[in-house]
């Protein structure tokens, strides 16, 4: 498996892993690309896959380097067989708790974690690693990766391989979609037991990485109270009926409906995705009369895009083979599958120098 050096930004002639086989970027990652456009992230520290410090600065490094131009879609997914993130290192929570022998107020926690991203800000996080702060960093960093994971003009896909616990629940539900093995609970032969869940009151914890507001904002506040109260660990098959994950395929398939789903979704708009992902994660957030503004300053951005107008005006010379009397839903595949128009960075241009388009192709 080659090895790589990662540089600060992608560029479209220059993408992170350019090939369909392995390569390892860092000590706990390594990519490759099932299509031109789609980044897929294997996250590896064997036995059992715990989320670190480490494995989030990383991680946060790959994300920012990202470009629209090279990078459409992202998949997150594990090298451990049957596990997703088995939870959060405890070894590195239980540091904390060392550090701070009294138990303080909430206000002071919070206060020195705004030290520590001012710290971050200021550029240094490195030395802030390097003390006994260092849990404060890692929990900032949490937040920081699970943000980007929200906000990047990418679509983000969770391949949730087998137990996703605490923080590998996090870490799924940062991302826009969530594909689960079906592994049930009790395993197979050779094959580790599946579930996903908050489980951290079981150790007299509560979720730190955003779960008690991401669980809330996608499954409701009864079912997150739930969920987190209890501590249980949910089968593939009810995470897909409370929304908990979107999609639900065997083991084997796993990999293969990440990669039709990202290649797909790659082809979109990189303006509108991000547009779109704003005012969901963040506009929804808001009272909703705020959030109806936020998506109509948005909606105005994604008009502009030149990619955009361009798709307008092909729509609209095609309106009647799409909407007219003779027209089936087959007629809508193009636009489904991305085929269209070219929506990626640049795409205005190329299309230009094209036949035009008809609504339905062979």
């Amino acid at each position: 498996m080659a090895q790589k050096i990662l540089s600060s930004t992608e560029s479209a002639s220059s993408p992170i892993s350019s090939g369909t086989g392995w390569l390892r970027l860092s000590s706990h990652l390594k990519t490759r690309r099932p299509s031109p456009r789609v980044l897929m992230i294997a996250i590896s520290n064997p036995p059992y896959n715990l989320l670190d410090g480490n494995i989030l600065s990383e991680l946060k490094r790959v994300l920012l380097a990202l470009h629209p131009k090279a990078t459409g879609a992202v998949i997150l997914t594990s090298a451990i067989e049957d596990i997703f993130i088995s939870h959060y290192d405890v070894g590195e929570i239980l540091s904390f708790s060392k550090l701070v022998p009294v138990k303080p107020p909430a206000s002071v926690v919070r206060g020195l974690l705004g030290f520590e991203s001012w710290a971050a800000w200021a550029g240094f996080r490195g030395l802030m690693r390097r003390t006994p702060l260092a849990p404060l960093s890692h929990l900032n960093l949490y937040h920081e990766v699970t943000e980007l994971l929200r906000s990047i003009p990418q679509v983000t896909i969770a391949a949730i391989n087998g137990r996703a616990f605490g923080g590998g629940c996090e870490l799924a539900l940062a991302c826009d979609y969530r594909i689960m093995v079906d592994t049930p609970p009790e395993g197979k032969p050779g094959i580790r037991g599946s579930g996903i869940g908050q489980p951290e009151i079981t150790l007299g914890l509560i979720p730190g990485g955003g779960g008690t507001q991401m669980l809330a904002r996608t499954v409701g506040p009864a079912k997150a109270l739930d969920l987190c109260l209890s501590g249980r660990l949910l089968p593939a098959s009810e995470a897909l009926e409370l929304g908990l994950v979107n999609q639900v395929v065997s083991r084997e398939k796993l990999n293969q409906a990440a990669s039709e789903l990202a290649k797909r979704v790659s082809k979109r708009s990189p303006e509108a995705v991000a547009c779109i992902k704003d005012a969901i994660h963040h506009g929804a957030t808001l009272p909703i009369a705020d959030g109806m503004r936020r998506e109509q300053g948005n909606f105005g951005l994604s008009s502009l895009c030149a990619e955009s107008n361009v798709a307008m005006q092909t729509y609209l010379q095609h309106i009647d083979s799409l909407l007219g009397p003779k027209s089936s839903m087959d007629d809508y595949e193009p636009l489904l599958e991305g085929d269209f128009v070219d929506m990626t960075p640049g795409g205005a241009k190329r299309e230009l120098g094209k036949a035009p388009k008809k609504g339905k192709r062979s």
